[in-house]
């Protein structure tokens, strides 16, 4: 109780006095399973696990995990580094070690010199790019969903990679949209200009806040997302609930909505049809089909766009970033040959 209480009476205007010591610590409860939600349940889970790692790793050499020295985490980075942890896994890991600390009253000192010299140096040493997943351009989409069959599935298949292109949305974005509208969830709105997707509380939008993006009408109607999404739920008959549902090897619909990795599922099978279409392989489909995810609707959005010389404003919009630098990244990749200067050097 000592810890919450400090909390709550560094947090709050009124003195420790003004309340009876019950009623602090049922505050003080609170103020904890309120902490507890600050971060999503994935970046909880992932701490938890990173903390369970270090643990283990102490136990294991008779070292204190709790409090631990900065000698001791330092000595846990090294004999990871350059091993199956990336660098961007021991990042996560110091700092969910770090806030295990302070969070329960005890200073974690990683600022010396000493320590950041040496955590510098391994994120020098053993840092590497991201490996990303190619972004679904428009030229590939259009192969892909044109490939698609004319069954529900298929429909569906359309519906979602037009809606998750034009709209820029995450997997997770995707699945969890709804056909009508319900407090606190992300649903479609139909409108005469075209979509408009209300998303509720997102990846970058804890709070949840929520956001407006608008889909219009396509210019070609096989790759219109507004008339697809339309033309499946005339085939589905949905009125209310998830918008994207399992359809089983039957032609059944589920209830439930499909999952984010079912999204990834999607795409990369579109890919493979398409692939397929144009001669590839089984195994050449497959290794091309591996290069995407559900990401690559989002970056694809992105990333066309930045080719066809739309505003970074634009896209920054569309893409809900907070940031123009995040959304930077996308637009040097759409336009690595728009007015490149070795295009314009006379080769």
């Amino acid at each position: 109780m000592g810890n919450d209480l400090i909390i709550l009476e560094n947090s709050v205007a009124t003195r420790p006095s003004d309340l009876p010591s019950a009623e602090i610590q049922e505050f003080a409860d609170q103020a904890r399973g309120y902490a507890a939600l600050a971060r999503s349940a994935n970046t909880r889970r992932a701490y938890a696990g990173d903390v369970r790692a270090f643990t283990t790793w102490c136990e294991a050499r008779g070292a204190c995990p709790f409090p631990a020295s900065p000698a001791t985490v330092l000595s846990y980075l090294i004999d990871h580094a350059g091993s199956a942890l990336k660098v961007s896994t021991l990042r996560r890991r110091l700092i969910a070690i770090r806030e295990w600390h302070v969070s329960s009253g005890h200073d974690l000192d990683t600022a010396s010199l000493g320590f950041r010299d040496a955590w510098v140096g391994i994120q020098r040493e053993h840092g590497q790019p991201a490996v990303k997943k190619r972004p679904l351009m428009t030229i590939e989409l259009r192969r892909a969903v044109e490939i698609l069959p004319d069954t529900l599935a298929g429909r569906r298949d359309r519906a979602l990679i037009l809606v998750g292109f034009a709209a820029a949305l995450r997997r997770s974005e995707l699945a969890a949209l709804e056909v009508t509208r319900r407090d606190g969830v992300s649903w479609i709105e139909e409108r005469p200009d075209g979509l408009v997707i209300h998303l509720g509380r997102t990846k970058t939008d804890q709070q949840g806040a929520g956001a407006e993006v608008g889909v219009p009408y396509g210019s070609n109607p096989e790759t219109c997302p507004v008339r697809n999404y339309r033309a499946w739920l005339k085939a589905a008959r949905l009125k209310a609930g998830p918008a994207f549902r399992p359809v089983n090897r039957h032609g059944t619909l589920g209830k439930g909505a499909i999952t984010g990795h079912a999204v990834a599922r999607i795409v990369k099978r579109a890919v493979v049809a398409a692939a397929l279409a144009e001669g590839d392989t089984p195994r050449q489909a497959e290794r091309r089909a591996a290069a995407y995810a559900g990401h690559s609707l989002r970056s694809g959005l992105a990333t066309s766009a930045a080719a066809n010389d739309a505003p970074g404003h634009a896209i920054q919009r569309q893409l809900r970033h907070k940031r123009f630098d995040t959304t930077a990244g996308y637009i040097r990749s759409g336009q690595l040959f728009r007015q490149n200067a070795a295009g314009s050097a006379g080769l």
